[in-house]
């Protein structure tokens, strides 16, 4: 088959990883696969150029025409929507990967793809969609000859990776805090300390991984122990007694109802074991293999259905392509509005230390004027001594 994986944005994220995973996978059965997004960043770029794939950016109008396809795997509704205008004979599934506009189904399409979903906690939001989307139970795929245990776990910890593009700062400092009691060196790859297309290096020269999504199940594939911790909390170490708890949940934090507070991070992690990366390694090895998924998908493509075209399609994706972008814009807004919050917050946090600064130059300035003050008037009281007047002869003449 000559497949089509498709999607609004190619960034550098566990959507755009998991499109490049199974293209890999795909080829490796020998179907031709191709990428395509509307935009693609210079990191999502390299990414793709990396593994030697091939991936076209614009919108789907510009190469529907120009390229011959037997399937295509959307994972987003504009483009399920616009190839379903321009192709009507091409059959379609779709993925899911969250919550976001761009990554609803196209539920207004006839017949409806059938849509995957990775864990039950999206599966639960796609089945409550007023279209009803025929849902198809994957776990997601990881690549575990790429991603394979790098060394064995060592007995006590020594360095925490924190692989994430949204760990907020707060919880940063809570966590660095916590390393710096215990001793342990902690190193960033993600958003805020900047991307990479390989986060094998770094996993590799960990003991304890602490991320959600993707990013706990690559560490757990490298052998490392792995702490589902982020931006909407944590459930702690990866242990096969909680594994399908956090797997239904996609390792996103919110499997259980206790609260991570600052006091558990430092008990969880006094109470690190190395078999923890040993036994996430197996589960990743016995449970999500990129391979096994694959060929899931295959099944699905061979009998997948080519929704009917409609006029009103090539409408729908340009309403698809508009709330993608609104969403995007308020997305930037809020993000700038906290970036412009934590600026102000600093800038209060640089003032109010002035002020105390000042408030204690003040109170030294008191204290020394204070002092003075003594000083002076003992010396007045001196100079005014009977004493001081009988023995001024003297010390003239010590003087001459």
């Amino acid at each position: 088959m000559r497949i089509l994986i498709a999607q609004a944005n190619f960034g550098l994220g566990g959507t755009e990883t998991y499109s490049v995973t199974i293209a890999e996978k795909l080829e490796s059965f020998g179907h031709a696969t191709q990428i395509h997004a509307a935009t693609a960043s210079d990191a999502g770029r390299r990414l793709v150029g990396s593994r030697g794939l091939r991936l076209t950016v614009g919108p789907p109008d510009g190469f529907v025409d120009g390229e011959e396809f037997d399937a295509v795997i959307a994972q987003d509704a504009a483009t399920a929507y616009a190839l379903a205008a321009r192709r009507a004979r091409l059959p379609q599934i779709f993925v899911t990967h969250g919550f976001t506009p761009v990554e609803r189904p196209a539920t207004a399409l006839d017949p409806m793809p059938r849509v995957v979903i990775l864990n039950d906690r999206v599966g639960a939001r796609a089945a409550a969609l007023a279209g009803r989307p025929p849902l198809v139970r994957l776990r997601q795929p990881i690549d575990i000859e790429r991603f394979r245990a790098a060394g064995g776990p060592l007995p006590v910890a020594r360095r925490v990776l924190v692989l994430s593009n949204y760990l907020p700062d707060d919880r940063l400092r809570m966590l660095e805090d916590v390393c710096a009691e215990l001793g342990l060196e902690v190193s960033r790859v993600g958003d805020g300390a900047g991307p990479t297309i390989d986060p094998r290096p770094a996993l590799a020269a960990a003991d304890i991984v602490v991320g959600y999504g993707r990013s706990a199940l690559e560490g757990m594939a490298m052998g490392r122990a792995t702490y589902v911790w982020d931006r909407a909390g944590g459930d702690g170490w990866v242990t096969p007694e909680n594994y399908t708890a956090l797997e239904a949940d996609g390792f996103s934090g919110g499997a259980g109802d206790d609260v991570i507070d600052r006091e558990r991070l430092r008990a969880d992690f006094v109470a690190y074991r190395p078999e923890l990366g040993t036994l996430a390694h197996d589960l990743v090895r016995k449970h999500h293999s990129a391979t096994k998924h694959a060929e899931e998908l295959v099944e699905l493509l061979e009998s997948a259905a080519a929704p009917n075209g409609a006029d009103r399609h090539e409408t729908l994706a340009l309403l698809a392509r508009a709330e993608a972008r609104a969403a995007a814009r308020a997305d930037g807004i809020e993000f700038e509005y906290h970036r412009v919050l934590r600026a102000h917050d600093a800038q209060l946090d640089r003032a109010e230390a002035a002020e105390v600064a000042r408030r204690a130059a003040e109170a030294t300035r008191d204290e020394e004027r204070a002092r003075r003050e003594v000083a002076e008037a003992q010396l007045a009281e001196v100079l005014d001594s009977s004493s001081w007047r009988l023995t001024a002869p003297l010390r003239r003449l010590r003087a001459r």
